[in-house]
């Protein structure tokens, strides 16, 4: 990864007292990915940011989106999981904990690249003790095929009056306009936050009641319909 880039995104999310949800890549494959040299402090790095109360997500395996099985958040046609057989994607799931843990990690939720995962995955998630999500476009948290789903649904950051949001920011590819707006949102409202561990322990989470399905479901179809329209516009 861009590593100043991201030391700017931890440096200003510390500063203000947020304990973020660091999604990392157990043994990265992805040649979009390898932009510089490996930093040979990195799995030190990640454990200091642990120990200050940043929460470690497993971010995929090897982030190698081979795949065009249907995911059932239906953003992105390749992924690394959606339609891979639920015995690799176990083995996958277990290989990238034991990598995790052998630097000395802790991680607690799935973050799965380009938001693909399919049933299989939650069933191999939920199999390998790892039943935490982030992902989805609900307003709260929620169960679903015995996993717990911490919505995300922003990827910048916007002030809403109620609910649960996730702001996701690509640290190798977030503009430096991003980085000024999220320094401005936090001047205002860093005592908004809240972080993984009160998140799991105060929340009571079930299944969503009908209409939250459907207004899950409805900003779903909107983000996608808004990405397919921003590829029609690059490709013109």
């Amino acid at each position: 990864m861009l590593r100043d880039r991201s030391k700017r995104f931890l440096s200003l999310v510390s500063r203000y007292g947020v304990h973020p949800i660091l999604a990392v890549v157990p043994d990265n494959r992805d040649p979009a990915l390898n932009l510089q040299a490996a930093d040979p402090e990195f799995w030190n790095r990640m454990s200091t940011l642990e120990h200050s109360g940043a929460t470690i997500a497993m971010h995929g395996y090897r982030h190698m989106c081979a795949s065009r099985g249907k995911s059932l958040l239906g953003l992105h046609k390749e992924t690394e999981f959606a339609g891979v057989d639920e015995a690799q994607q176990r083995q996958w799931i277990r290989c990238g904990l034991e990598i995790l843990r052998g630097y000395g990690l802790s991680p607690r939720l799935f973050v799965a690249p380009r938001h693909g995962f399919d049933a299989s995955t939650l069933r191999a998630l939920a199999w390998e003790g790892l039943g935490i999500l982030s992902d989805g476009f609900a307003s709260r948290p929620f169960i679903r095929n015995d996993v717990m789903w911490i919505p995300q649904q922003l990827w910048e950051p916007l002030s809403k009056p109620a609910g649960l949001w996730t702001i996701c920011i690509h640290t190798n590819t977030a503009s430096p306009a991003v980085e000024e707006k999220l320094e401005r949102f936090l001047e205002k409202n860093a005592s908004r936050f809240t972080d993984f561990n009160r998140v799991v322990e105060d929340d009571q989470p079930d299944d969503l009641l009908w209409t939250e399905s459907i207004g899950e479901q409805l900003k779903n179809l909107r983000k996608r319909l808004s990405g397919a329209s921003a590829r029609r516009l690059h490709s013109i």
